[in-house]
């Protein structure tokens, strides 16, 4: 009789515990419908700049070769490199002596900005690192001291053998446009799996889209309005007002993109903010310069709220986008005298 008795009484209690369980589990903030609207789309190529494996591979050596550069010591991955998020974690780039003004962000998702650079002086990703590449002067004239095997390159991906700057930002634009990170808990949460988030992120994901406002320029599945602000920064730097000329837009800077932002440290355009919660803390005081070209609100968030937003953030990371640093051409050899 009393292992009949257990028998029936152990499922019982299992069912209330799982009973108990389900009813302290809050429901997910926002349904599957309103989360479509934060999932990646595939990645689009420019007519003028279609996908073709072999100008990503040339684009990944060009990325990676130190011999674009006209001392031909400084690549592309000196700056964005992979193993620290595609990002420079200096403050300021100063590769090699190269004395950048502002943080290099991160090549990550890249494909979906919408303008480039923190001031948004370029329309297109291929303009964009034209445009670098000439600012930093470091090509000599328009066409690099490049090995002459990269011709059979530029001819099989372009059907030209010019090695100019205009197919040279091509290839590599059409490389930089593989970078995508979209296996993240928040993507799989988006596409259904409600189990892909703790509640504590969820609730982090209600601050986001509520209380804490970030919604209002982080947006959308990049989580970026690709827009330009003033957000209290204490920084003499100009920002958009170098571009637009316009004396509403000085200081203001393009919003980052969210995604892998654990792996981009530091953060703004002044690379003064080491880690996420130091940003978080930021927009809960406001900014750190109050006054009324600041669009911040001050957000008054409790320490346990600056950690479920924290915890939301982190969702936001998938698998780091690694690449094999490339084969590169051989150095010509020298003519026989």
């Amino acid at each position: 009789m009393n292992c009949i008795i257990r028998s029936i009484a152990l499922p019982f209690i299992i069912l209330s515990f799982a009973m108990a369980a389900s009813a302290t589990e809050a429901p997910d903030p926002i349904s599957k419908d309103e989360l479509k609207a934060w999932r990646l789309a595939e990645v689009s190529y420019p007519k003028s700049n279609p996908y073709q494996k072999v100008t990503e591979e040339l684009g990944k050596q060009l990325f990676f070769d130190p011999r674009l550069t006209g001392d031909r010591t400084l690549s592309c991955a000196a700056c964005h490199f992979p193993g620290t998020g595609w990002s420079d974690p200096l403050p300021k780039s100063n590769s090699e002596g190269s004395g950048m003004a502002r943080q290099a962000p991160t090549l990550i998702n890249v494909a979906f900005q919408e303008n480039f650079f923190w001031d948004g002086r370029s329309k297109t990703l291929e303009d964009a690192i034209e445009l670098h590449l000439k600012e930093l002067s470091v090509m000599v004239g328009e066409i690099p001291a490049l090995p002459k095997a990269y011709e059979q390159k530029f001819q099989s991906a372009f059907e030209s053998s010019s090695v100019n700057s205009t197919n040279i930002a091509k290839a590599i634009a059409n490389f930089l446009r593989t970078i995508v990170v979209q296996d993240s808990a928040f993507d799989r949460w988006a596409a259904g799996d409600k189990t892909a988030l703790s509640q504590s992120a969820k609730k982090g994901f209600l601050l986001f889209t509520g209380k804490a406002q970030c919604v209002n320029c982080h947006m959308g599945p990049n989580f970026s309005d690709s827009k330009f602000h003033n957000i209290g920064l204490n920084t003499l730097d100009p920002g958009r007002f170098d571009v637009s000329g316009n004396p509403k837009e000085k200081n203001h800077f393009r919003t980052s993109a969210l995604r892998q932002a654990s792996h981009t440290a530091p953060y703004m355009h002044l690379g003064n903010k080491p880690d996420l919660m130091s940003v978080i803390e930021f927009y809960s005081r406001g900014g750190d310069r109050r006054d009324s070209n600041n669009e911040l609100n001050e957000l008054h968030l409790t320490e346990k709220e600056e950690q479920e937003l924290l915890d939301f953030l982190m969702t936001l990371t998938g698998s780091n986008a690694s690449v094999l640093i490339p084969q590169l051409p051989a150095n010509d050899t020298p003519s026989s005298p």
